[in-house]
Order: C-alpha cells, then sequence, then structure tokens
C-alpha cells in the first residue's frame, strides 16, 4: 500500500510539474520555480523545452481541405468503376 501511495503522489507531482513548466515557458517567465518544475517533471519537460519557444502559444494547425479533396476523388472514382460504399468498406476490413 506504500509503495501504491509513494507512485501516486509521484505522479501527481510529475504531472504539475509539466504543467507548470509549460505555463511558465508559454509566458516567457524564468526563475526558480521554472527550475524546479523543469527537473520535477523529466523526461517529458525536455520535449517542451525543444519544442515550444519562450513567450509563445502552441500552434496546432488546421487540417487543409485537401483530405476533403482526396475524399471527393476517391468518390468519384468509386462511381466510376460501379462500386457501392458498402462494397468500399467490407473490403477494408
Amino acid at each position: 500500500m506504500a509503495d501504491f501511495l509513494q507512485l501516486g503522489i509521484g505522479a501527481i507531482v510529475w504531472l504539475v510539474a509539466n504543467v507548470v513548466y509549460v505555463d511558465k515557458k508559454r509566458k516567457g517567465l524564468r526563475g526558480l520555480t521554472r527550475f524546479a518544475a523543469f527537473w520535477a517533471g523529466t523526461p517529458t519537460t525536455w520535449i517542451t523545452l525543444f519544442a515550444l519557444k519562450d513567450g509563445q502559444q502552441p500552434s496546432f494547425e488546421h487540417s487543409s481541405d485537401d483530405d476533403d479533396d482526396l475524399l471527393d476523388a476517391i468518390r468519384r472514382d468509386r462511381a466510376l468503376r460501379g462500386e457501392s460504399a458498402s462494397e468500399g468498406a467490407s473490403e477494408t476490413l
């Protein structure tokens, strides 16, 4: 039971340290708190160190419309070959 409690507390500390580090790095703040959070949250904070610049919000790119164009082209191709949607779905399974 003590090992489980120790692992649980360690996981919570690791999670909080990662959240604090990402927040401090995103805001561009430096100091002892960021340093301590970095070392308490390793190895994940190493990824954040290189992936996120100081003072920068993480940006997630929206998928382009190329995916919709590709799907339309597949549907047109299947319609030209005379395949129904159910035949195509059963082949992929």
